[in-house]
């Protein structure tokens, strides 16, 4: 069986394979097998590999033990297919490794057939098992809650196994589906490491482990409900792709994954520069009324908003949210003519138009579910508990796909949509269909419908928005290209929202808006130009009432909206940066332009700092032999918290690459909830 014996950063040439393979064989304990086992690429517990096996299943109650061997294989420059045989269980398994040499990327993708005559039932299929390096003492998790997503949690590696099982049925706010492996202490700046990510949207299960014999492993896949997945003779079925890198430091292995994921994953559409959203939920609620809707909107373009999305409560019946979802038609008590009005309006103003959609969802009172019970997911004699006011519709059977397909149709084709934002408000819970367990069934019609309308309309942008961030992996990326990142809009809390999510996600993608004075869902109070620098770390947008704002409020929302249109320019091209600093209330991180010419930086102070000054902030990947003019914004609001401003702040500098990446900057006194944006481009 084939086993990985390095993945890390590039080694010299091999001239004799033989010698490796003498350096890497594995001495036999007392007390165990006569024979060592080593980890293979699909561990199995039929040759007595005690650790996890990839593959769990059994066939009528027998075959419960697979043994794998090598059938035979195909190379490539840039991968290498392993086709792996169990002759005695009859089941086929490949494994495929593409490496893309331009980010460093290691996509792979196994497949199981069943060669046999008779059904194979399914337990587990992982899409990957990876060594991790003797070195590797830390994993980094990313765990959190609806309106706290994408929170950083370290765990050591040890003799206790690290088990993460996600059953929600889409990615979920708890459980990212990924980790990074590394030395101690990592950091984005230094360590080595191993960052791996599932392209997946439903269940999926996550296990670190240090064996007895000190070896550890890392690896991810599917997980199947009981008696969900049975294949049948001559079924083949696709695991989940995983994606990993190997880097130095968080910072490159971020890079590595936005350069891939701009290059392989997200659609097309995500490499022109990114409109500036207006949302309406925040202002309007379920309250909407045209005439407040229309100075909503001229309010938003005011402020430099060049798209409007109406979000939820347009729809029949929909006053609240006990009602109204799955009939996917204007509610003409409302609009009475529709949305032709609206729409005009918003085109006349030059702005596009966005319209909300939560396709998989449905209330019970309904006039879908009042003809339809049946197409929901539902376990006979039980009684699905709901979330929301509302039930998940059964999108494995293709009358419920079709029927979304046709009612989302209809409106992009009468309204000329430009974006859909596109919820999923809640998890699976009894995810039965015919009687069965349905979940990965449900992942797949998502897919599939998403698919269907992205090849109708090309154009049509899509996100994806899952109470937030509950749904934002690169299987659905690659079916969308923005992710509503958190409902969570206060900045301060965004901060390590934002943060965490930009580890293995592009800034461009991310749904980043400026919020009302005080935070809907925190209750905090921030002053906006906080809000609006912290906003810029992503795709920025309004969700306040734009019509509640002073003048003053007004214009500077349209300064900092301009900043944002001229680094959308490049940023979809850029490297992100975090910069480690020394107090964890000190929040810094910026994007540098391919060529390294421009750069923006957001600096914020989360709480009051651990002393009376900020700590010298250093900047990172620029040229070391270029002269690099420095612009400070917002420091006028600070002046009052100290008794001098630095010079550098009140009077432009230019220095070069290497002062600000060794020496760097001295900052003014920053209060708690206080932020800063630097402009630092070539002179």
């Amino acid at each position: 069986m084939p086993r990985i014996l390095w993945f890390g950063h590039i080694l010299p040439q091999i001239d004799d394979e033989n010698s490796l393979l003498s350096l890497c064989d594995v001495a036999v304990p007392q007390a165990k097998l006569d024979a060592a086992v080593p980890l293979s690429i699909v561990p199995d517990s039929g040759s007595g590999f005690m650790g996890p096996a990839a593959l769990e299943g059994h066939r009528a109650g027998v075959h419960f033990a697979c043994a794998f061997q090598m059938e035979h294989l195909e190379q490539s420059a840039s991968s290498i297919r392993f086709v792996l045989l169990d002759a005695v269980a009859e089941l086929r398994m490949s494994v495929e490794f593409v490496l893309d040499s331009e980010s460093s990327v290691l996509k792979i993708h196994s497949q199981l057939e069943n060669t046999g005559s008779s059904e194979f039932s399914l337990h587990k299929l992982a899409s990957a098992t990876l060594p991790i390096a003797d070195t590797f003492t830390e994993c980094l998790t990313l765990n959190g809650r609806w309106g706290l997503e994408f929170q950083q949690h370290r765990s050591v590696i040890s003799a206790t196994q690290l088990r993460i099982k996600n059953m929600s049925g889409r990615t979920s706010h708890e459980y990212f589906p990924g980790c990074v492996v590394g030395q101690q202490h990592f950091n984005a700046e230094h360590g080595q490491l191993m960052g791996v990510h599932l392209g997946y949207s439903g269940n999926y299960e996550l296990t670190v482990e240090r064996l007895t014999t000190g070896e550890a492993c890392l690896q991810v896949g599917l997980a199947i409900l009981p008696g969900e997945i049975n294949l049948a003779p001559g079924a083949v079925i696709d695991a989940p792709a995983l994606f990993a890198c190997a880097a130095d430091g968080l910072n490159q292995m971020t890079q590595r994954f936005h350069q891939f994921a701009r290059r392989h994953v997200l659609p097309q559409w995500t490499r022109t520069p990114r409109p500036i959203h207006a949302n309406s939920w925040e202002a309007l609620y379920f309250d909407h009324d045209e005439h407040a809707l229309l100075a909503l909107v001229d309010a938003a373009a005011s402020a430099g908003a060049e798209r409007f999305v109406l979000d939820d409560g347009w729809f029949h019946g929909r006053r609240d949210d006990t009602s109204g979802l799955g009939d996917w038609w204007v509610d003409k008590t409302v609009y009475p003519k529709g949305l032709h009005t609206l729409v005009a309006h918003i085109r006349n103003l030059g702005l596009e138009f966005g319209l909300w959609f939560e396709p998989e969802m449905v209330n019970p009172v309904s006039e879908l579910y009042k003809n339809h019970p049946d197409w929901v997911l539902q376990v006979a004699g039980r009684n699905t508990p709901l979330a929301r006011n509302q039930l998940v519709l059964n999108l494995g059977l293709v009358a419920v796909r079709d029927y979304l397909y046709k009612s989302i149709a209809a409106l992009v084709d009468e309204y000329k949509i430009d974006y859909i934002k596109w919820d999923m408000n809640r998890d699976l819970v009894l995810p039965g269909s015919s009687g069965k367990a349905g979940v990965v069934e449900q992942v797949n019609g998502v897919y599939e419908l998403l698919d269907r309308l992205q090849s109708a309309y090309p154009n049509l942008e899509i996100e994806s928005c899952s109470s937030g961030g509950a749904r934002a992996d690169y299987g659905i990326l690659a079916r969308t290209g923005r992710v509503w990142t958190s409902d969570c809009i206060d900045p301060i809390d965004r901060l390590s929202i934002q943060r965490g999510f930009g580890l293995f996600f592009p800034p461009e993608i991310m749904g980043a808006h400026v919020g009302h004075d005080v935070a809907h869902l925190t209750g905090r109070a921030t002053n906006l130009q906080t809000r609006a620098i912290v906003a810029l770390q992503g795709q920025y947008g309004y969700e306040l009432d734009a019509r509640n704002i002073t003048d003053e409020e007004r214009q500077q929302l349209m300064f900092y909206a301009e900043r944002y249109k001229q680094y959308r320019a490049w940023v979809a091209e850029s490297s992100a940066w975090v910069v480690p600093t020394r107090d964890a209330a000190l929040f810094v991180q910026g994007q540098v332009s391919l060529d390294r010419a421009s750069s923006f930086w957001t600096i914020v102070a989360s709480s009051s700092l651990e002393t009376n000054l900020p700590e010298r902030v250093r900047l990172l990947g620029l040229a070391e032999d270029k002269p690099y003019r420095v612009i400070a914004t917002g420091w006028e609001a600070l002046r009052s918290f100290g008794k001098h401003t630095p010079d550098w702040m009140v009077n432009e500098v230019v220095v070069s690459g290497a002062e600000l990446m060794n020496i760097g900057l001295n900052l003014p006194v920053m209060p708690a909830q206080s932020a800063l944006l630097l402009d630092c481009s070539q002179a």
